[in-house]
C-alpha cells in the first residue's frame, strides 16, 4: 500500500509571516466603593402635583433624616465674639445682668498715650492747669480728657481735653489737644489753650457732635433744658456734677444714685463706638477711669456704655479694676460692656 506522503513545507522566503497582537495591558481593578448608598430621591412639589396615570402606584416621599447637631460656633463682628460668655465675662441676673467683651477691640493702644502722663497726673493731685480761649480770651481749667478715637484714616494722634470755662454763665467745653509734631512723646502745651485758626487749630470741627455727649452729662450753665437732658443722660441711675467750680482746680463726679458710689473721673478710654453715621442706634463705650476720693492718690478703672443719650456705668463691685498709675496701661482694654 502506498501511503500519500505530507507534501513539503514551503520554502522558508515563500511562507507567510504570522505576527501574533500584542498582549494588552491589564488595567487594575477599581477598588469596590464603600460610600453608602444614595438617599432616594425626594421629589419636588411640581412631581407631587402631577397627575398620575390611571392604576400608578402612589410614590410616597421619603422621609427626611434629622440632620446631625451642629456643634456650637463662634463668629466674629466687629472684632467681638458671639459665643455664648463664659462665667467669668458675666455678672448678675434679671434687669442688672452684664456681659463683657472678652478682648479688646480698638486697634489703637493705651500706651501710645503716654504723653498725656504729665496732665493726667495734674489731674488727679488736683493741680489742673489754666487754659484760655485764644478767640474770646475766655479763662477755664482742666477737668478731664476722652482718648482712643484717635489716630485713625481721617487724623493723626489727639485726645479731647474737656474744660470748665469761666464765662458768664459758665459752660464746659471741648477742644483737641495733641502730641509734638517732633516728639510724639510730649504734649504740645500750645494746644491746651483753644485755637480757633493758626498752626495750633484745635477746635472740635465736624467731631463735635458726637464728643459733645460727654459735655452734656454736666448740664454746665445750660439752663432747664440742659438740665432735662443730664438727668435723661443717667437715667434715673447717675448723677453729673462739677466739683469745686468756683475753685482752681474742678474735678468732674459721677455718682451712682443707689450704692452712692463716688467716680472722681479724669479720663474716659474709647474702645468701641458706632462708626456709622446713618445708624439708627449710636454708642460709645469703654473704661472710666477715675478716684474714689480725690484726696488720695489711688486709682481705679470701670466699663461703661453710653448709647443712644444714657450712659449706662454698672457698680458691680467685680467690675472695678485697681490701677497702678494715673496714665493706666494696656489692661483697661479687656473686660469692656457687651451690650448688643
Amino acid at each position: 500500500r502506498i501511503e500519500e506522503a505530507e507534501p513539503p513545507p514551503p520554502p522558508l522566503g515563500s511562507r507567510p509571516l504570522t505576527i501574533a497582537p500584542a498582549a494588552r495591558p491589564v488595567e487594575p481593578v477599581a477598588p469596590l466603593s464603600t460610600a453608602p448608598p444614595l438617599a432616594p430621591k425626594t421629589p419636588s412639589a411640581a412631581e407631587l402635583m402631577r397627575p398620575r396615570p390611571e392604576g400608578a402606584a402612589r410614590r410616597e416621599p421619603s422621609p427626611r433624616q434629622p440632620s446631625p447637631r451642629r456643634s456650637p460656633r463662634s463668629s466674629r463682628k466687629l472684632g467681638r465674639s458671639t459665643s455664648a460668655p463664659s462665667s467669668e465675662l458675666s455678672f448678675g441676673s434679671g434687669s442688672s445682668a452684664v456681659r463683657l467683651l472678652p478682648a479688646p477691640l480698638n486697634k489703637n493702644r493705651v500706651c501710645e498715650y503716654g504723653w498725656l502722663t504729665p496732665l493726667l497726673s495734674s489731674l488727679v493731685a488736683s493741680q489742673a492747669a489754666g487754659v484760655t480761649d485764644l478767640a474770646s480770651g475766655t479763662p477755664g481749667a482742666t477737668l478731664f480728657v476722652v482718648c482712643g478715637g484717635c489716630p485713625n484714616s481721617f487724623c493723626g494722634m489727639q485726645a479731647v481735653l474737656y474744660t470748665h470755662m469761666r464765662s458768664s454763665p459758665p459752660e464746659l467745653d471741648f477742644w483737641w489737644i495733641k502730641p509734638k509734631k517732633e516728639d510724639g512723646s510730649t504734649l504740645e502745651r500750645a494746644t491746651l489753650d483753644r485755637h480757633s485758626k493758626g498752626e495750633h487749630k484745635n477746635d472740635p470741627g465736624r467731631s463735635r457732635a458726637l464728643y459733645a455727649q460727654f459735655a452734656d452729662l454736666f448740664a454746665v450753665g445750660g439752663g432747664a433744658e440742659a438740665a432735662a437732658r443730664a438727668s435723661r443722660a443717667g437715667g434715673g441711675k447717675l448723677r453729673f456734677e462739677v466739683v469745686g467750680a468756683s475753685g482752681p482746680a474742678p474735678r468732674a463726679l459721677i455718682v451712682d444714685v443707689e450704692s452712692r458710689a463716688h467716680y472722681y473721673i479724669y479720663l474716659i478710654w474709647q474702645e468701641d463706638w458706632t462708626s456709622n453715621p446713618f445708624a439708627r442706634s449710636k454708642y460709645i463705650k469703654g473704661k472710666l477711669v477715675y478716684q474714689r476720693d480725690p484726696t488720695v492718690p489711688e486709682y481705679f478703672a470701670r466699663p461703661y456704655a453710653y448709647r443712644d443719650g444714657v450712659l449706662s456705668v454698672p457698680p458691680h463691685a467685680e467690675l472695678e479694676e485697681a490701677v497702678a498709675e494715673p496714665m493706666p496701661t494696656d489692661a483697661i482694654q479687656s473686660r469692656c460692656l457687651d451690650d448688643s
